[in-house]
């Protein structure tokens, strides 16, 4: 996979060296104020959407065109689903807002395929393919076959629209050794740069630029970040909530506490004796499976990790 796509969102500011030589004053370029910027992003992606149609074909790959009098066309932003649900299924633009820096950020998403299998929490592996564009429609980063990468490392756009869709339902290998992925999430993003790289210029984005995606989620691999055998996505609060659980309230997240209700006892082996045993899938707890302190299955108040009172 190139570099772009892996950068982090967050990275230091870039310092300049002032004055004449030997002078050792150095100077913080300061950002663009947040607003500002947005505004000029948003009025970018939309225009952009409003004179753009696409064409998708059997394999999901998709063309930009934009609409002339010789070229008409459908633009991209007559999708938009207005409707407070976003569950509009004839309206598969769809956007989610994201409060960054003091400004809500509008964050549009085109679903050209949801996909059948399961949503990945941003704190998991996806195996995708993309192509990334700027408003110009020049190309800065492309993957043609998909590659695994952690959603946590890169950017922000990517953490907030991948968990939107789901994986392929099934994968079938064929005569020549390559894999079929059969009703992947496939859609477009549409990032404004402060959910992207901001005031970073990688490769040949430059800064305060907004991006374009299109990708393919062909599959994903669940993390365990603590070791508990319990997946992360559980521990997280769901794949799309966009905020993690933290049930002692101690300031670690429960994907990443040893000890989730802080009782003095490791979550690993606070479940390891329970009995009759936990059921276990690929070798990870069923969450569904772990009883509360009174042994319902499924719990019916807290499940017995995540209660202090529970010895």
């Amino acid at each position: 996979m190139k570099l772009s796509l892996r950068l982090l969102l967050i990275v230091p500011f870039i310092l300049i060296m002032l004055g004449c030589p030997g002078d050792d004053t150095v100077e913080t370029i300061k950002p663009r104020p947040y607003l500002e910027v947005y505004n000029e992003d948003i009025a970018e992606i939309e225009d952009f959407m409003d004179e753009h149609f696409i064409t998708v074909d059997a394999s999901y790959n998709v063309t930009f065109t934009k609409i002339t009098a010789t070229t008409p066309g459908t633009p991209i932003f007559d999708a938009l689903d207005t409707s407070a649900s976003q569950n509009n299924p004839l309206k598969p633009l769809k956007f989610k807002t994201i409060s960054k820096e003091g400004v809500d950020h509008k964050l549009y998403y085109l679903k050209l395929n949801e996909g059948a299998g399961s949503n990945p929490t941003r704190l998991d592996s996806v195996f995708t393919s993309y192509k990334g564009y700027k408003t110009d429609l020049s190309s800065f980063d492309a993957a043609s076959s998909p590659t695994w990468f952690q959603l946590q490392d890169v950017i922000q756009g990517w953490q907030e629209v991948l968990p939107e869709f789901k994986s392929s339902s099934t994968q079938s290998i064929n005569p020549d050794g390559t894999i079929s992925f059969n009703n992947f999430g496939t859609g477009i993003m549409f990032v404004p740069s402060g959910l992207a790289y901001y005031n970073q210029s990688p490769g040949t984005i430059g800064s305060y630029t907004p991006i374009i995606f299109t990708f393919k989620l062909m599959n994903i691999r669940y993390k365990d970040h603590d070791g508990d055998k319990i997946l992360s996505k559980d521990e997280y609060g769901g794949p799309t909530s966009g905020s993690a659980l933290d049930t002692d309230g101690d300031g670690k997240p429960d994907y990443v506490d040893f000890d989730d209700d802080n009782d003095g006892k490791l979550t690993k082996n606070e479940l390891f004796d329970v009995l009759p045993a936990i059921q276990k899938i690929n070798g990870y707890y069923n969450f569904n499976d772990i009883p509360d302190c009174n042994g319902n299955r499924p719990a019916i108040t807290k499940r017995r990790h995540l209660s202090n009172s529970c010895q």
